[in-house]
């Protein structure tokens, strides 16, 4: 049986979703330390995944252990063996030993989007595949398919099709739609007119939450004296619950972060703005926001464009639509 896998590699987060199940993990990577001590209590041990016959901590684990860690803002990760490791953190997560035959939908940012970069994470994907994660059994597949799109799209697919890939939203899927994707290190812009990806309407600048992520930092560092400055994902998850805990208590970063989010902003709208079909919006039927920094700059993107909206869940819109075109490009046999 052919299974529908999503993957949705960001510089922040690693997503993957079958059709019954999800995972997002960190995408950082970094090399398997020998840890002395195992106290057995916690939760779970982590990802553990081997590459071309070396061992890599991802995610947490990675966090927590490596000594020195690789989450990426370069945009030349496409095809490394980093990627690849991400790749099988998430086939360790998702794929059961009765699958052996998997179909990818994918995408790349806009910037990255060439033939070039499409031939790479093909290559690199399609084939056969051994997962050994450390704790469990080896999970051995083929990857007979391999679907790139424009990052965005998948959260256009999340709203206009069904669970089984079929047009739900006709009003969406036949008008002019722009799509803001707003991830780590890439912000991309995307216009679908009746589904149709539109090249004059679309582009991608190289500014993301990253961005913001090391300017908080910075602050954090200066105002708090923590060091977390080569801790992206620490500082997103602190941003995102708007708060740090100070000597065992949470303190609000609220205040500290909100310039940093209308500076962000500005710069996303201005290039809205100034590409062709977008203007004021008022010839798009709606502004969909998606991506790990769609919920943060939603209410100022709103502002706006009056019609701005977003899934249920923008941090896995993208992996979501992916699914859902995947079912309808492959079906789910």
């Amino acid at each position: 049986m052919t299974e529908p896998l999503a993957l949705d590699m960001g510089h922040g987060f690693t997503k993957g979703k079958t059709a019954d199940k999800v995972t997002v993990i960190p995408s950082v990577v970094g090399p398997a330390e020998q840890v002395r001590f195992d106290s057995g209590l916690a939760r779970d041990g982590g990802i553990c995944v081997t590459v071309d016959g070396r061992a890599y901590f991802v995610g947490e684990l990675a966090l927590q252990q490596s000594a020195s860690v690789s989450q990426t803002l370069s945009p030349t990760r496409t095809g490394s063996n980093e990627q690849l490791a991400l790749f099988y953190a998430v086939a360790s997560e998702l794929i059961g030993p009765s699958t052996d035959q998997i179909a990818i939908v994918t995408g790349l940012p806009l910037g990255d989007y060439n033939p070039a970069n499409k031939a790479l994470l093909r290559d690199m994907l399609k084939g056969s595949h051994t997962v050994q994660r450390r704790g469990r059994q080896a999970r051995a597949f083929t990857v007979g398919s391999v679907h790139v799109v424009p990052q965005g799209m998948g959260s256009l697919y999340n709203l206009v099709l069904d669970r089984n890939g079929r047009i739900r939203d006709t009003d969406l899927a036949g008008g002019a739609v722009g799509i803001v994707d707003v991830g780590t290190l890439t912000t991309n812009f995307v216009l679908v007119n009746q589904l149709r990806f539109i090249e004059r309407g679309s582009d991608s600048i190289p500014t993301g939450t990253g961005e913001l992520l090391q300017k908080v930092a910075k602050d954090l560092k200066l105002q708090y004296g923590l060091d977390w400055t080569g801790q992206l994902a620490r500082v997103d998850q602190a941003v995102r619950a708007g708060t740090v805990e100070l000597y065992g208590q949470p303190v609000s970063i609220e205040d500290l972060v909100k310039p940093h989010l209308a500076e962000l902003s500005d710069t996303i709208l201005s290039k809205a703005r100034s590409l062709p079909g977008w203007g004021s919006g008022a010839e798009l039927r709606a502004v969909v926001v998606s991506g790990g920094g769609g919920v943060m700059l939603e209410p100022y993107i709103r502002k706006a464009y009056s019609h701005a909206r977003m899934g249920d869940n923008p941090q896995l819109d993208n992996v979501t639509g992916y699914l859902l075109a995947g079912l309808r490009k492959f079906g789910s046999a």
